[in-house]
């Protein structure tokens, strides 16, 4: 009887012992895994962050060697660089938010073009620019109406419920109040620019010239062609903009929303 409890008392020692050396060994291993995940992710993060410097580090050098981020760079070089080849003469340098130097045609060479086609009624050479400007653009400032929209404007002016003044258009081509008893907004703010210092020329066509700004070429352009719900294009250099409102051929508009979106844009 006594040496049976031995045996059983010996038993119970020896099953304690295998349990806490499987315990010992699970901790171990346990502890051992986590250490080698978290070692493997700092080894991927290290990566990561190696792999996001060396592409910061190429995005800076590219900035750096490209021709648009040098501060000496010049027209001949960014007319190879973006691909332009118009003349140099109807470009200039403009310097974006971060820096980078962007060629674009000259606001006044735009507008020039868009002037004299609108005199010509076709596309102008570059040659002709100066002289037709010289010779029919109009001196004062105020809101001069294109000969051939007269008609067509005043009848926009005095015949839309969105104005309450009387309007004429004298033999110079300058729109004027006859009769202001009644002035609303858009009367008031018409008054202003009248009697104000830029000038705004006023044409009820479709089509206007423009400048590609690639090639340099001038063409025809029919904003109407392209979105009949495009009430106006415009040219505007320093003081002066021309606005060509459409011909609204489709009768989609009606004539007070093509004069309020005029309205709201000088």
């Amino acid at each position: 009887m006594k040496k049976k409890s031995i045996i059983i008392c010996s038993t119970i020692v020896i099953i304690l012992i295998i349990a806490i050396i499987a315990l010992v060994a699970i901790t171990k291993n346990s502890n051992k895994s986590e250490y080698n995940n978290t070692e493997n992710n700092n080894i991927d993060n290290t990566d990561n962050n190696m792999n996001i410097n060396v592409v910061d580090n190429i995005y800076t050098e590219v900035d750096k060697n490209q021709i648009s981020y040098q501060d000496d760079a010049t027209i001949e070089d960014l007319k190879k660089d973006y691909g332009k080849t118009g003349d140099s003469s109807i470009y200039e340098i403009q310097t974006e938010y971060d820096g980078r130097k962007t060629l674009n045609v000259k606001d006044d060479v735009r507008y020039q073009v868009a002037f004299s086609g609108m005199i010509k009624k076709s596309a102008p050479t570059y040659s002709e620019l100066d002289e037709i400007c010289s010779n029919n653009e109009p001196k004062q400032n105020g809101i001069w109406i294109e000969v051939n929209s007269r008609d067509k404007l005043k009848e926009y002016f005095n015949n839309t419920n969105i104005f309450k003044s009387k309007y004429e258009i004298d033999e110079n081509g300058y729109l004027k109040i006859t009769e202001s008893i009644e002035q609303n907004e858009n009367d008031k703010k018409i008054e202003e620019k009248i009697n104000g210092d830029q000038k705004y020329i006023l044409s009820v066509s479709s089509e206007c010239y423009i400048v590609d700004d690639i090639t340099g070429e001038i063409l025809n352009y029919s904003f109407e062609d392209m979105d009949k719900y495009q009430t106006y294009d415009y040219f505007k250099s320093q003081e002066k903009m021309i606005i060509f409102l459409t011909e609204n051929k489709e009768g989609q508009l009606a004539p007070e929303d093509i004069m309020q979106s005029v309205l709201d844009l000088i």
